[in-house]
C-alpha cells in the first residue's frame, strides 16, 4: 500500500510542473497588439479598450488619461532611448503615446492608440 501511494504521488508530482508549461495567459480582445522587449512594454489601446468590463485588463486611469499624464508619458519616452528605439522599431509616432506606467520589474510599460 505505501508503494501505491507513494507511486500515485510521485505520478501527480510530476505531471503538475508538465501541466504548468502548457500554460498560456490569454486576454480578452480589449487590445489590438502588445509588443515587448525585455524592458518596454508597447500596449496598444483600441476602440474595445473602452468597456469597464471585469475583464479588461487595461486600467481605466490608461485607457482615459489626463493630458497631463499623456504630457509626461510624451516627456519620459523623448528622456528614454531605450523606449524611443522601441517605438521606433514598431512604426509608433510619439503623438501616439497615452500613458506610461512602471512595471513590477522594473520596465516601462508604454500605452499606444
Amino acid at each position: 500500500m505505501k508503494n501505491a501511494v507513494t507511486l500515485a504521488l510521485a505520478a501527480a508530482l510530476s505531471t503538475a510542473s508538465l501541466g504548468g508549461i502548457a500554460f498560456a495567459q490569454t486576454t480578452t480582445g480589449s487590445t489590438s497588439a502588445t509588443t515587448m522587449s525585455d524592458d518596454v512594454r508597447i500596449v496598444r489601446i483600441d476602440e474595445n479598450s473602452d468597456s469597464d468590463d471585469a475583464n479588461n485588463p487595461i486600467p481605466e486611469m490608461f485607457r482615459n488619461p489626463t493630458a497631463d499624464m499623456t504630457a509626461d508619458a510624451k516627456a519620459q519616452v523623448q528622456a528614454d532611448a531605450e523606449i524611443m528605439a522601441e517605438l521606433q522599431e514598431n512604426s509608433i509616432d510619439l503623438d501616439n503615446v497615452l500613458a506610461i506606467d512602471t512595471a513590477a520589474n522594473g520596465g516601462k510599460i508604454v500605452y499606444v492608440k
